[in-house]
């Protein structure tokens, strides 16, 4: 009888020796791995288990263990029909929904106005090195979307378990296998820059064709159906007119020209919350030491220690966001002299230093319910801080402390950012609504939690692309109110934020076509 069971693990034993323990000896899966640190920090397993029926019900008996049930596998219906599709962007829900429409027996052309991921990490440290931006391969733009240069994190909140088909085919492609039970599963930048190039080519396999640094120019709608797109080869300057059967766009939070361009062809779009703040840099000592508690914080057995920390202000609400351990701040910017920034680590984590953002709740009421008031928001703090760095990309950046006093800074930390930081009056750029609410939070978080407020412990700014500022309106099949063969998902579509959920809503948007044309076909 397959059985699973929840075994705790105390740092001085292991896993192995903890079954043995209770009986075990066989072969044993993990299904699941986490860490409790409320008191002594100890792993958390759950693991599948084959026993003899009587010994299994004993261990169910004692409400350690559970029956297994087998996890279903996704079924993508194959489709008769021929029908051509264009993919618009190639981060994760522009990839998986290519992945499922070619699966369903589809014709997948993927464009992507930046370039493949190899050349990409090459126009990244060009920009870090000499400052010299490509508006359309940076860190927002180009193959693997903006996940390729964070933390790869795939925690997410969706209850939706196509979650673990995306999980399995990036294993497929390379990603570590302990993303499939790590109950904060990331796989890192590096190893996402290896993973992206293995799937592209399970993706031609399948028969996908991609267009790099081609960017969407625009959309021909005529009544409620889009006709045809226009192409842009950026390398030549070409453009041409394709017409296609169906369109998904999988646009970034970042394609504020395209976001635009549908503003401006009657596409229904409308204001959503999003947030705006700071990223805090701290050693990752610090952290380990808060979360670990001081007796166990060197123990090697224990990863970086990440945080969560959430306020509930006197006028807006304020919390923390990708959090990134053992990683760097890095300047991320898409528009030129403009500042952004964002979080990133390797696999291991391993730089000596935790970031995360930490930002505050704007709503759609605070821009007249008008999405593209927002984007200006955000463009206007994005150059401010360009300013305020000196004009270079280097981003502003100033201590906590000084910030709560309001003071300059003359010592910033020493690391755990990409490319560079600059002593600024990060107080100063903040509007008040903002700005604020940040000092309550970090008031309160110090009083809460011990060493959280050390004197090296650095804001850098400035943090503004944390989710879309707009939805791009659907109906319960996925297709845009306005056109019923346009096919809006992800992030800058509005109804995702990270790479998990960006890849499912991808995956549920090309099934809704794939199940859709199959009724066609019997009809």
């Amino acid at each position: 009888m397959k059985v699973e069971l929840e075994v705790k693990v105390p740092l001085d034993s292991s896993l192995e020796e903890e079954l043995r323990k209770l009986g075990i000896r066989g072969e044993f899966k993990v299904l699941r791995e986490s860490i409790d640190a409320r008191r002594k920090p100890i792993f958390v397993y759950r693991v599948l288990v084959e026993l003899p029926k009587e010994v299994a019900q004993e261990f169910l008996n004692k409400g350690i263990g559970r029956e297994y049930r087998e996890e279903e596998l996704l079924s993508i219906p194959k489709v008769p029909l021929k029908k051509r599709v264009l993919v618009v962007g190639a981060g994760p829900a522009g990839l998986f929904a290519s992945y499922v429409l070619a699966l369903g027996g589809l014709e997948v052309v993927l464009v992507e106005r930046g370039k493949p991921v190899e050349e990409r990490v090459k126009d990244v440290a060009t920009f870090w090195k000499y400052r010299r931006l490509n508006e359309n391969s940076n860190v927002q733009f180009g193959e693997g979307g903006a996940g390729t240069f964070s933390d790869g994190k795939l925690t997410t909140r969706i209850k939706d378990r196509k979650k673990y088909f995306v999980f399995k085919t990036l294993v497929e492609c390379g990603a570590p296998p302990e993303i499939l039970y790590k109950s904060k599963p990331h796989i890192g930048t590096d190893k996402l820059r290896e993973v992206i190039p293995k799937f592209r080519e399970k993706l031609k396999s399948l028969g996908v064709e991609f267009r790099f640094n081609t960017l969407l120019k625009g959309l021909k709608i005529v009544g409620n159906r889009v006709e045809g797109v226009l192409l842009e080869d950026l390398k030549t300057g070409i453009t041409e007119f394709l017409a296609f059967d169906y369109y998904f766009l999988a646009l970034g939070n970042s394609a504020r020209d395209t976001f635009f361009h549908l503003k401006e062809i009657g596409i229904a779009l409308e204001a959503k919350p999003f947030a705006v703040g700071l990223r805090v840099i701290h050693t990752q000592k610090t952290i380990n030491r808060i979360q670990y508690g001081r007796r166990w914080f060197k123990n090697p057995k224990l990863p970086p220690a990440e945080y969560l920390f959430t306020y509930k202000g006197k006028k807006r609400n304020v919390y923390t966001f990708c959090m990134c351990p053992g990683g760097f701040v890095i300047c991320a910017s898409s528009e030129k002299y403009s500042v952004v920034c964002n979080g990133m680590s390797n696999y291991l984590r391993d730089s000596g230093y935790a970031n995360s953002a930490v930002v505050v709740q704007l709503f759609p009421s605070d821009f007249e319910n008008d999405p593209f008031k927002a984007i200006e928001f955000q463009r206007s703090l994005e150059r401010a801080a360009f300013v305020m760095g000196g004009g270079s990309y280097a981003m502003p950046a100033q201590r906590v402390v000084d910030f709560l006093k309001g003071e300059s800074s003359s010592n910033l930390i020493d690391g755990g950012f990409i490319p560079e930081i600059k002593s600024a009056r990060l107080d100063k750029l903040l509007p008040p609504e903002i700005g604020e609410p940040i000092k309550e939070a970090f008031l309160y978080w110090a009083k809460k939690v011990p060493f959280f407020l050390p004197s090296n412990a650095t804001f850098v700014g400035v943090e503004t692309r944390t989710s879309s500022p707009l939805r791009i309106l659907r109906d319960k099949e996925y297709r845009s109110v306005s056109a019923f063969n346009l096919y809006p998902v992800g992030e800058g579509a509005g109804y995702a934020g990270g790479i998990t959920s960006s890849a499912v809503d991808a995956v549920n948007g090309a099934l809704s076509l794939l199940e859709k044309l199959n009724l066609q076909a019997k009809v």
